[in-house]
């Protein structure tokens, strides 16, 4: 299924033109991490195919569908972003930022608080956050708040998938944690994740796209992860590349 089409999409940030005339697929089944500098518009684009972010130019289609022709419930519920900084304004148990997740089928349906609970649980627990349901979501560490914004995604369940930096704040354990679940998540679902660290992009990854300066680059990882694009894309040069296995 396509759950994403990028159509001649340009971006700016203030006077900065980021990327010009994007044009991208991404099939549920795959998983793509965007690889590129610091500045390169990586964050800027997932807010952009998120529609929370201004475009230029160019179209972004969701499930076939122009995402401004999207209701914001219907936004909800097919596509979820999971940014890379939160700022909680307010205390709440674990548990209740998990479920308001679940908000955008409230609307639409009639919803069990019961089958709610259940996929909260399930959420938490692939995060390995399960023990810390009922804590306030302030009094979490960065890495543990990160994973409860994962879990919530989790719960959200939408076809596309945005997660801008999801192991930024991770020890090394809970970085294979996050990748893994992603990873497996996208059997069925399109994922796409900003990253900067290349090792992860080559074991987790089905597909790159490569953000420089005037240009991008996109295609399965076996191809994009090279010496050549990636000494363009980053300005130096590589002499040892991470091998591209599967992910375990």
């Amino acid at each position: 299924m396509l759950a994403l089409e990028v159509s001649n999409l340009s971006l700016s940030l203030g006077k900065r033109r980021l990327i010009t005339r994007l044009n991208w697929q991404v099939q549920a089944g795959e998983m793509w991490c965007v690889l590129g500098r610091n500045g390169a518009g990586k964050s800027t684009l997932l807010h952009a195919l998120s529609g929370l972010q201004a475009i230029d130019c160019g179209e972004i289609r969701i499930m076939g569908r122009p995402i401004d022709t999207l209701s914001l419930t219907e936004l909800a519920q097919v596509r979820g972003l999971m940014p890379q900084h939160i700022n909680d304004r307010f205390s709440c148990s674990v548990g209740d930022a998990v479920a308001i997740a679940r908000t955008p089928w409230r609307f639409s349906a009639s919803v069990c608080e019961d089958e709610v609970q259940i996929l909260v649980s399930d959420a938490l627990a692939q995060v390995d956050m399960l023990n810390r349901i009922d804590d306030d979501i302030t009094q979490l560490s960065g890495g543990e708040r990160q994973r409860v914004a994962l879990a919530a995604l989790l719960a959200q369940n939408p076809l596309l998938m945005l997660l801008d930096e999801p192991t930024s704040h991770q020890d090394m354990a809970q970085q294979l944690l996050v990748m893994r679940l992603i990873r497996q998540r996208s059997a069925d679902h399109a994922v796409i994740a900003s990253c900067h660290d290349i090792h992860l992009a080559a074991r987790f990854a089905t597909h790159c796209l490569l953000l420089g300066e005037g240009f991008y680059d996109a295609g399965p990882v076996s191809e994009m992860l090279n010496a050549q694009r990636l000494s363009r894309v980053f300005g130096c040069e590589f002499d040892h590349l991470p091998e591209v296995m599967a992910a375990v």
